[in-house]
């Protein structure tokens, strides 16, 4: 081309040319770049939160992973307490869209998340979160028909960072769970069961619900609901409340899970009545939560949202209605509040009762892989929505935290 203007590259104008015109793309490639990076953090300036920030650090709380202790009766340390740990959204890496190249067959957890979150999860008597998208490697593409939408799968394998958690049970019930149709959901229940791992919410036999031994004795029910194809479905409260019933008959322990509510910043508030997010309703998490109480749950947890939310305690029972994102990676957003995600630890006592809890705080960094975060900041957001949204509730943690204080002072 360039002997069209009468210079070639070999001339000193030609190479003068060449340089100047990779000097001006690099030049451009550098100003697009710093255009989206000021994009992102205008974005991540302008969310809810950010609005939040100096009160939500300014607010009182216990110091970080310190228990919030409720009970008279139960002393912390009482064998007769059951232990349930409680993360949120899990989706380590997606075939189609990026895997960590540092999650292998047989990985530990620990070498990834630091020993101390993972010991969080190890004692529990029963550990759950949620599975976001199907464990499956097969050659099918997405069942997903949407001009705009995500399709996660990681390989079966990522069950091994599970199994090395020492995870009692996941939920199934959620909107990506099905992303590669009944095969994805096949090969999802293969990997979990060959490695011992529970699994409930789907509305077919030998997957609606699991069932955890407890050190105790007797065991512990886990079943999860949702607004998606395929799941027990949230919106249909009384048939929830009539399965409820039922395992409370023959369990010592019944934990509810539930994927529902809107998703985003603008969305972490708990509201009454239903909520719509992208024209689905997802449920009315206030009425379901409270139906599943009263019809014999002993704890309830949310996910859904991809940011954490208020807990409350109903009628003596804790309801987390939003856990956020745990460990997520490639297709879900983890700056900014997204980022939190508080590991619910809750102690019940033997009538399943909230005895104390705890929130660890962890921050999602790197490849999307969860630390603990010594500034706490995913608690003291749990605990600074609950006094906003629940502020009966957001007392009882008040006076808990000056109770605590007295004995932590000591």
């Amino acid at each position: 081309m360039g002997r069209r203007y009468g210079w070639t590259l070999d001339t000193g104008f030609g190479r003068f040319m060449a340089v100047a015109a990779s000097v001006l793309a690099a030049g451009a490639i550098v100003f697009i770049t710093a255009a989206l990076v000021e994009d992102h953090y205008r974005l991540a300036a302008t969310h809810p939160s950010r609005a939040m920030s100096e009160a939500v650090k300014s607010a009182s709380a216990p110091p970080p992973g310190a228990k919030l202790w409720l009970s008279s009766e139960y002393k912390p340390g009482d064998p007769r307490l059951v232990d349930v740990v409680a993360g949120g959204d899990v989706m380590m890496g997606s075939i189609d869209a990026g895997l960590n190249p540092a999650i292998a067959p047989r990985c530990d957890a620990a070498n990834l998340i630091g020993g101390a979150l993972a010991v969080v999860f190890r004692r529990a008597d029963v550990a759950f979160l949620n599975l976001e998208g199907p464990l499956y490697d097969g050659r099918e593409h997405s069942a997903k028909n949407c001009d705009r939408c995500f399709s996660f799968r990681s390989p079966p394998y990522y069950a091994d960072v599970l199994s090395s958690l020492h995870i009692s049970a996941v939920s199934l019930a959620n909107n990506h769970s099905g992303d590669y149709g009944e095969a994805g959901r096949d090969s999802t229940i293969a990997a979990l069961r060959a490695r011992g791992i529970g699994y409930g919410g789907l509305d077919r036999d030998g997957a609606r619900f699991a069932s955890v031994h407890l050190r105790q004795g007797g065991e512990a029910a886990v079943i999860a609901f949702a607004p998606n194809n395929g799941t027990l479905d949230i919106n249909d409260i009384p048939a929830a409340a009539g399965r409820i019933r039922a395992l409370k008959k023959s369990y010592a322990i019944v934990i509810v899970s539930f994927h529902g509510g809107g998703e985003g910043w603008d969305r972490v508030h708990v509201v009454d009545g239903d909520e719509t997010f992208a024209g689905e309703d997802r449920g009315d998490v206030v009425g379901f939560a409270h139906a599943a109480i009263d019809a014999g749950a002993d704890i309830v947890i949310g996910q859904g949202p991809h940011v954490p939310r208020a807990v409350e305690i109903y009628r003596h029972h804790l309801i987390a209605y939003s856990l956020g994102n745990f460990w997520t990676y490639e297709g879900v957003m983890t700056y900014a509040v997204s980022g939190l995600g508080p590991v619910l630890e809750a102690w019940l006592a033997p009538d399943g009762t909230i005895a104390g809890f705890t929130m660890h705080s962890t921050r999602q960094a790197g490849l999307g892989v969860p630390h603990l975060d010594p500034d706490d900041e995913a608690a003291r957001y749990v605990y600074y929505l609950t006094r906003s949204d629940f502020p009966r509730t957001g007392e009882r943690i008040d006076e808990a935290r000056k109770s605590g204080l007295k004995s932590w002072m000591r």
